[in-house]
């Protein structure tokens, strides 16, 4: 599944549109790794669902009832105090990368407008949620990690908060070109097209790098070296078309594979052609009910198995 950074930059102005300045009513922690945010904004609600579980971290809206425990954990009961009452200015994400941050203006207990920022970060295992203060200190998270799991990035509360490390050469689509992107790609180490596009490349999951060598070499997967300038150029404009797709929304479309024994496959911004026969694929209303659907329905086929 391609929960990327490329697919969370959609997502993100899918939510953007709906809770810019929108106040948050209700907070609930299902379980020791989600939060689900309730939010007023302009007459509507929306129900904004947070996991930072290892095997499903994302964020959308979602219209699926969680049940609550009888009492809330403390995170959750910090969150309340913290949070709730607060209102929603911003919604950021530094170029493509598995991070969301929620810049909310709240009161604190002398009255006064304090910003606070309720960091999202969709990264597998290492997936984690933390609310900051606007001095960049960590209040507290959702899950702590001292000293002795991570010496190079601790999340405790009173710690200078640090964004994810981003691997040096990584070029992300939304600070350069589709041409510079490959050429980069060229002058590296040999191999298949789309572990190569991979290794260059940040924010584009290995399912998306796939699909470009897919449709630029109609299925052959070549190393790099043994590219035909045909493929080159049709590489450029299907990375052109996942830049167009993130940066102004041209193409984009909410996508869902499923296998033959119709259980969830994968998703997507875009169709996803590779599988050929053996997936059936269709668009979706929205990101936030593919992510409901996708994810349900996984979760369901797992239990019965």
């Amino acid at each position: 599944m391609a929960f990327d950074g490329a697919f969370l930059s959609c997502l993100k102005e899918e939510l953007e549109s709906t809770l810019i300045e929108a106040r948050v009513d209700k907070i609930h922690q299902p379980s020791r790794e989600e939060l689900v945010l309730d939010l007023r904004s302009r007459g509507c609600s929306k129900k904004l669902y947070i996991s930072a579980r290892a095997n499903s971290p994302r964020v959308h809206f979602t219209e699926i009832a969680l049940e609550n425990p009888s009492t809330p954990p403390m995170f959750c009961m910090l969150l309340r105090k913290r949070l709730i009452g607060g209102r929603l200015t911003a919604i950021r994400q530094p170029g493509l990368e598995r991070a969301l941050y929620l810049d909310l203006d709240c009161v604190n207990e002398l009255g006064d407008i304090v910003q606070l920022t309720l960091a999202t970060e969709i990264m597998g295992r290492h997936s984690n949620i933390i609310l900051i203060d606007s001095d960049l200190k960590i209040i507290d998270s959702i899950k702590r990690i001292d000293f002795e799991a991570s010496s190079i990035r601790p999340v405790l509360p009173g710690l200078e908060y640090s964004p994810p490390p981003v691997v040096a050469g990584r070029m992300d689509l939304s600070m350069c070109s589709p041409d510079e992107v490959i050429d980069t790609m060229m002058k590296g180490k040999d191999g298949p097209l789309s572990k190569a596009l991979l290794s260059i490349s940040h924010g584009l999951s290995p399912l998306i790098c796939r699909e470009v060598s897919h449709l630029a070499t109609r299925g052959r997967d070549p190393n790099i070296q043994g590219l035909t300038q045909e493929e080159r150029h049709r590489a450029i404009f299907y990375l052109g078309r996942i830049k167009g797709a993130v940066e102004t929304g041209e193409n984009r479309m909410p996508y869902i594979l499923y296998d033959n024994m119709k259980t969830p496959l994968e998703f997507s911004f875009m169709p996803i052609t590779q599988y050929g026969l053996s997936a059936v694929g269709s668009q979706t209303e929205s990101f936030s009910s593919l992510l409901d659907e996708f994810y349900a329905k996984k979760d369901a086929a797992l239990r019965a198995k």
